[in-house]
């Protein structure tokens, strides 16, 4: 409950006396005394009761206040009575007497004395009106303060209203937090029961831990033993470590002279290597004869015209019986000797051949042109030196897959001395002097290629449009070889069951480059296919056939020209003459190494032809070309 004003709780005449500043109350008006002889007019039914107009104002002074001060009158307990307050400050008249009662009725006739009775009523009636009136001004005054403390009533209502509205809000806060309180209490009191669960269990390992610390003291003092010992042999182990820091300063500058020391031998290795290709000539021709077919051998075909000398595996020799024109006598047999780099017999096997070319394809890696290619009659066995058989297996793997083996693995190898190498390959044939890319699903609607220069400052010369495809590794030049190997123009003829009519040209570009020395190296590896020779009377080749001959035939004969002009010293090599010899002619000038496989066939019946392609092989035996150039940047 709101405090109560003290002043409201007083009597209406100490009221009276606060509002007029301490000041006495009005004396009392004089007593209205009845006047002998005259009855009032409405006498009062009871001496106590106040007249009729003091008692309105007592009513209108007990009303009940009005809205304005409704919440005054809620908040505070209900004033004293006024009307009592006024009764005791005027005592009633008493009542007037009875006629009759003191006197004796004046007679109608007595007119002066009911005049002096009238006289004597009209005094006690001014006497009482005056009386009324100083009454009527005090209760005016009292009004008048009643009203003051009224409105400063209302005013202290009015504050304590919005005081009152004020504190209902903080209630309502007060009401909210203190739900918030509770909830918040309800979850401490759940924290406190977590927690006491966790001290309990907190408790269970602080005891463990602590039998575990007595255990970590118990070992603490082994350890610091220990670490004492650990100190000393670390302080022996900084000084070993001082020892090999200076060891391997040596170390490093050992190993920075014995790099140098490695490139010195490498590039050596490379003069040496070079130096002994040179001395075996940089035109060299194998001979290779192909052995006898399951066919063949049903035939009885046998190879008694050909003779591989037991103690020398670089003479072959031909002989031929002739016979007398003028009698049966038999003559002495016509024997042919020849003499190459190296002679394999029937059964010399691919990984034996390709033995003796394998230093022949490091100098491509080295950074010189090498050339590789094959020549002999169709069906001498060309394709399958280069290339290898239709069923591929390691063991019959041709020149070129071993070839591309061989550059992939030294590669590699070359890594550790700090070698980085970078291959790009293309596979073309040479049909009807026609180039085709072999890369591609339609070699015949490809477009016609044309050999261009690679500027006007070099001599090294490109096929533009045509596919260069850069590889990682040789598995992936053995799938481009395989989808070469099935776009090739190949026929039937009466030589041979499945003649190659075109040229194939693999071409594997190297680009090799040693960072910390700032040396590169360019180079191309040629392996090449060439088609296989005829003889227009024994070939008996029409039509279509009859143009890929002679097309065949005169781009072998250019490519003799070429060699015999390089041979010579001649001003001028025909290069231009054919396809074949202009693309070949950064690997058959005296900057490049070339290697010729002359490929004969065993059997009796070719033996023209074989002694036409072994007579070709020794005339690029005997050519001596200039010394090749390694290509570096």
């Amino acid at each position: 409950m709101f405090p109560m004003n003290d002043a409201l709780q007083l009597p209406l005449a100490e009221q009276k006396v606060n509002v007029d500043g301490g000041r006495p109350p009005l004396p009392k008006s004089a007593t209205r005394l009845p006047v002998p002889g005259l009855r009032p007019k409405r006498p009062a039914t009871n001496e106590n009761e106040p007249p009729l107009e003091d008692r309105k104002r007592a009513r209108y002074l007990l009303a009940p206040p009005k809205r304005g001060a409704m919440s005054v009158a809620v908040s505070q307990p209900k004033e004293a009575p006024v009307a009592p307050a006024l009764r005791s400050r005027r005592a009633p008249a008493p009542p007037a007497p009875a006629p009759g009662a003191g006197e004796k009725k004046r007679a109608p006739w007595d007119l002066k004395g009911q005049v002096s009775d009238l006289r004597a009523k009209v005094a006690t009636f001014r006497e009482k009106a005056q009386g009324l009136e100083g009454e009527n001004r005090a209760l005016k005054q009292q009004v008048a303060g009643l009203e003051q403390e009224l409105q400063r009533a209302g005013a202290q209502n009015g504050e304590l209203g919005s005081r009152a509205s004020s504190l209902a809000l903080e209630l309502q806060v007060w009401q909210g937090q203190a739900k918030e309180s509770l909830q918040k209490v309800s979850e401490l009191l759940a924290r406190e029961q977590w927690l006491e669960e966790t001290v309990g269990s907190q408790a269970q390992r602080i005891g463990e831990l602590e039998a575990a610390k007595k255990e970590a003291q118990e070992a603490k003092g082994s350890l610091a033993a220990q670490l004492e010992a650990t100190e000393v042999r670390l302080r022996l182990a900084e000084g070993d470590l001082a020892q090999r820091g200076r060891e391997n300063e040596a170390l490093r500058s050992q190993l920075a002279e014995q790099d140098r020391r490695l490139h010195e031998s490498e590039m050596e290795r490379r003069f040496l290597h070079n130096t002994v290709q040179e001395l075996k000539g940089n035109i060299r021709v194998f001979c290779r004869v192909r052995p006898l077919l399951p066919c063949e051998k049903q035939a009885q075909k046998g190879m008694g015209h050909l003779c591989f000398p037991p103690d020398d595996n670089r003479a072959l020799v031909l002989s031929k019986a002739e016979e007398s024109h003028v009698g049966r006598e038999r003559k002495d047999d016509i024997t042919y000797e020849f003499n190459f780099d190296r002679v394999f017999p029937p059964s010399s096997s691919q990984e034996e051949v390709f033995e003796e070319i394998a230093l022949l394809v490091q100098s491509a890696l080295d950074g010189y042109h090498v050339c590789i290619f094959a020549y002999g009659q169709t069906g001498s066995g060309k394709t399958y030196t280069m290339e290898g058989p239709e069923d591929l297996a390691p063991s019959t793997a041709g020149m070129i897959p071993r070839a591309v083996q061989q550059v992939f693995r030294a590669a590699r190898q070359m890594e550790a001395k700090g070698w980085k190498y970078q291959f790009t390959a293309n596979f073309l044939e040479i049909y009807n002097e026609s180039l085709r890319d072999l890369l591609v699903l339609r070699p015949e609607r490809s477009g016609e290629l044309e050999i261009k220069r690679v500027n006007q400052t070099t001599e090294e010369l490109h096929v533009p449009n045509l596919s260069y495809v850069s590889v990682a590794s040789e598995g992936e030049v053995l799938k481009l070889l395989q989808t070469a190997k099935a776009q090739r123009s190949v026929a039937r003829t009466i030589l041979n069951e499945r003649s190659s009519r075109s040229h194939s040209l693999f071409q594997l570009h190297i680009e090799g480059h040693h960072a910390s020395r700032d040396v590169r190296t360019s180079s191309v590896l040629s392996l090449v296919d060439l088609a296989g020779s005829e003889r227009l009377d024994k070939s008996l080749s029409k039509g279509e056939r009859l143009r890929e001959t002679q097309a065949i035939n005169s781009s072998l004969s250019n490519l003799g020209l070429v060699i015999m002009a390089l041979s010579n010293k001649e001003a001028h090599v025909p290069y231009r003459n054919s396809k074949l010899t202009y693309l070949l002619q950064n690997s058959l000038g005296g900057s490049s190494k070339m290697l010729m496989f002359v490929n004969i066939s065993p059997l009796e019946e070719n033996f023209a032809e074989s002694l036409n392609s072994l007579r070709f092989a020794r005339k690029v035996n005997e050519c001596v070309i200039g010394t090749a150039q390694t290509h570096r940047k």
